[in-house]
């Protein structure tokens, strides 16, 4: 069996393969320019980062199978399980951050509860979880909506 870097190797090639899908299917998204100036397009940018991530997939697999199943890679301990469930805790407070923006329209809202929710996850101190949650909060705020005049719109 395989282990070491050529499970994590092809998982990568696989998140990478699923933007580049993602970005294919979506006919805004070329990578071909489609003004006058010849910019690339909307596209070029999801493009380069989905093979870039399929071609470090691929030296991590790669690398995986020069090991010859002689590396370890999960070695369930006590300090593992902990981090594995601080990543489901993370991804599920992302996902419902994602619902509540889509359902609602709150980006900055849902922004600052999700900066709230991380910080408390992460064992921030109240006092520095309020503190950094607003100043982020804000900084998105000013830069995108007011700044760059950038709407989320869901």
């Amino acid at each position: 069996m395989h282990k070491g870097d050529t499970i994590p190797g092809v998982i990568t090639m696989l998140f990478g393969l699923l933007f580049v899908a993602a970005t294919a299917a979506n006919p805004k998204l070329t990578a071909v320019s489609q003004t006058s100036d010849g910019v690339p397009g909307a596209g070029f940018f999801p493009y380069l980062l989905g093979f870039g991530v399929m071609l470090l997939g691929a030296i991590l697999l790669i690398r995986g199978l020069r090991q010859k199943g002689q590396v370890q890679y999960i070695n369930l301990e006590e300090e593992t399980k902990q981090n594995l469930k601080v990543l489901a805790l993370s991804v599920l407070g992302i996902v419902i951050f994602l619902a509540f923006w889509k359902l609602t329209g709150q980006f900055i809202i849902g922004m600052l509860v999700l900066s709230l929710y991380l910080n408390w996850l992460f064992q921030r101190t109240w006092r520095f979880n309020i503190i950094y949650s607003a100043v982020f909060t804000a900084f998105i705020y000013f830069t995108f909506f007011i700044g760059f005049s950038i709407q989320f719109v869901a």
